[in-house]
């Protein structure tokens, strides 16, 4: 079942009375990445996924977005299907707004963090999203859809999966790059959200062990600051461990969701 929620794409797999899961992508990607592990969960729960803003199916606008607007579109998602005690699923960008959203809103039964952090971009990192911007205001978006492929997954992966990888960058090929450069920008706009850690429901972390976007142990780090907090490390794994590494991807899930 498919729904228009605030100009963005939704779509919803299971039982609607069962408990839901809203499952947010990272960038540059669409609510697609989330297949393989929505299959595995659909039978036993509200699965919601859909796409961020600019991406995928979802209104592109001006492009002018904020990690707030990013949230503001979650939040009309949760109060348009009335979902309660719900369950945030975030991974790499995806894991930024479900921060920001327990930031703000405060009512969720646990969260799932996978690939991702609680710290805003230094000044280093906010120049190499803008030089980005730039770069695909000059080139397009393949030019740099290359380069992130490149440091998203490991080498061995590269040559083993190249017609996966190669559906993918087609994939994200297709989306208005409008929405690409919006993606950069928001991330460049997020705050520090550590100190809410403080009031985190149960969380489960995942770390990908040779993930090059986000520093090793980065993970780790913040399960310590969770009073009720699993972690788990995914081995020989690159930054998109749910593509990488599905069957360990879901069992971390999996384990988790039987806990909570």
């Amino acid at each position: 079942m498919q729904k228009v929620i605030n100009e963005i794409k939704v779509f919803l797999q299971g039982d609607s009375n069962a408990q839901p899961i809203i499952f947010i992508h990272g960038f540059p990607f669409d609510h697609t990445l989330w297949d393989d592990v929505v299959k595995q969960f659909k039978d036993h729960y509200y699965c919601i996924s859909y796409d961020i803003r600019g991406f995928g199916d979802s209104e592109v606008g001006c492009g002018q977005y904020t990690m707030e607007s990013y949230v503001d579109d979650l939040e009309a998602i949760i109060m348009q299907l009335d979902l309660k005690d719900v369950i945030l699923c975030g991974f790499s960008m995806g894991g930024y707004i479900a921060l920001r959203a327990n930031e703000r809103l405060q009512n969720f039964k646990a969260l799932i963090l996978a690939n991702t952090t609680t710290t805003s971009d230094n000044d280093e990192a906010k120049l190499k999203r803008a030089n980005a911007i730039q770069k695909i205001e000059k080139e397009g978006v393949k030019p740099f859809l290359e380069g992130f492929f490149t440091v998203a997954l490991t080498k061995n992966y590269q040559k083993e999966h190249g017609e996966k990888i190669q559906l993918l960058k087609e994939k994200v090929l297709k989306f208005d790059p409008i929405g690409i450069k919006g993606g950069l920008l928001a991330m460049i706009t997020r705050t520090d959200t550590t100190k809410s850690l403080e009031q985190t429901p149960p969380t489960l972390l995942i770390e990908a062990s040779d993930d090059e976007i986000i520093p090793s142990k980065t993970m780790e780090e913040l399960a310590k600051k969770i009073k009720n907090s699993h972690y788990v490390e995914i081995q020989d794994s690159g930054h998109i461990s749910m593509v990488q590494k599905p069957q360990e991807f879901v069992k971390a899930l999996q384990t988790f969701l039987q806990v909570i």
